[in-house]
């Protein structure tokens, strides 16, 4: 298969010619030409490699031609991508990258909720302007949509999922991908009424709809899409011979449904929300009625244990004090775990004996700047601080006195 200077837009030509090379025409190894390929997106992506590593269990082979373009062979390889597609060739790139957390595979509960933790640690590197509420948004919206292929899909491959992130525009955007049942067919075993795949599909995003009342509200997809909608976001899902497309602007308030020509093996949802909004929580997780505040999320289980201060450790949330940029990740994290320069923060600094004088005025400078002498006082606690560390932190916050 050979792919265009572009690998974005619709997928299902891609993944249906995929199809036919393994199952009409009865190829066992498959060659998929990236070679002239500048640019790669997820909503392309996520799926085709999706389908790839579903064929791998049928014992088909893949083989990768890396795009020419080096900026391109190298999104293809840290993204994940290539290792899902061929991971006797392309090594596991399962660290976050700068912008973007990449694909992970997923089975088990466990599995899932490292995904989900892995891909707040990059929201909060990198989505300025965070408050608690919002970010509990976010970690409800991703744990549903991820949560589903465990519950419903029956996927022979478990979930594939990737976060990006886009500051400048101050969106998020969460992929999920698998290659089970799609939603139709499983919501139709427990609303039978329910007889085209188009109606149960857009009863799917309807509050309180689900296939198994016991175990679950029937909230996951609906609640994941009023944050897209609250907030002036997009939604999509495509599953089996459906999909279903929200845009803001163009469709107004209206989901469109629509029968596609071409059926896709499983489920595929994008979920792109805006957390530049400050009423995501209270207006996007109502149901009957009530605002959900989920309760014991991933800012308490790890940063806030016991009470209201945040745990910081530096030597283990900072990989690098040498660099500016470095110090500007760690204090956007920091202003967020803040809350809105509300939450007090202890930093404990262990063994960490140096630090840039670029690193301590980026961060702790500034800081002081933004908060002022007594706020600063009042919110930033140090710990364990080496007397060199110390000195450079008083130095940053002198120079940022004298203006």
């Amino acid at each position: 298969m050979l792919f265009e200077a572009a690998a974005g837009g619709e997928f299902l030509h891609a993944t249906a010619a995929l199809h036919s090379l393994v199952h009409k025409l009865g190829y066992q190894d498959v060659i998929l030409d990236f070679s002239e390929t500048e640019r790669l997106w997820p909503e392309f992506m996520l799926p085709l490699v999706t389908m790839c590593r579903l064929y791998r269990q049928e014992n088909i082979d893949f083989q990768i031609i890396e795009p020419r373009d080096t900026q391109a062979a190298r999104i293809l390889s840290n993204t994940n991508w290539a290792h899902i597609i061929q991971p006797e060739k392309f090594e596991s790139k399962s660290a976050f990258n700068k912008n973007h957390l990449s694909v992970r595979q997923y089975f088990t509960p466990d599995e899932h909720h490292d995904a989900v933790d892995a891909s707040l640690e990059l929201i909060l590197h990198k989505a300025r302007g965070l408050d608690h509420d919002r970010l509990k948004a976010l970690e409800w919206a991703l744990n549903e949509i991820c949560d589903n292929v465990l519950n419903h899909a029956q996927s022979a491959i478990g979930g594939l999922m990737q976060v990006a992130t886009f500051p400048a525009r101050q969106r998020v955007e969460f992929f999920v991908a698998d290659a089970g049942i799609t939603i139709p067919r499983s919501l139709r075993q427990s609303h039978p009424e329910l007889g085209g795949d188009s109606e149960a599909l857009r009863a799917a995003v309807e509050e309180g709809v689900t296939r198994d009342r016991v175990s679950n509200q029937g909230n996951g997809l609906y609640g994941t899409f009023r944050c897209c909608e609250v907030s002036g976001g997009a939604f999509e899902i495509v599953t089996g011979m459906v999909s279903l497309q929200f845009k803001p602007g163009k469709y107004g308030r209206d989901l469109v449904v629509r029968r596609n020509a071409i059926p896709y093996s499983g489920t595929y949802v994008r979920a792109s929300i805006g957390y530049d909004y400050d009423r995501l929580l209270e207006e996007a997780l109502v149901f009957r009625g009530k605002r959900h505040d989920p309760s014991f999320g991933y800012l308490e289980r790890v940063y806030q244990p016991s009470g209201d201060t945040i745990h910081f450790d530096v030597a283990g949330e900072v990989k690098s004090f040498g660099t500016r940029a470095s110090g500007a990740a760690a204090r956007t994290k920091v202003e967020n775990l803040m809350n809105g320069y509300t939450t007090p923060v202890e930093f404990n600094f262990g063994s960490v004996r140096l630090i840039s004088s670029s690193f301590a005025d980026e961060v702790f400078g500034k800081l002081f700047e933004a908060l002022g002498p007594i706020r600063f006082g009042q919110l930033c606690h140090f710990k364990n601080v080496d007397s060199t560390v110390q000195g450079l932190i008083d130095r940053a916050i002198a120079q940022r006195l004298k203006g």
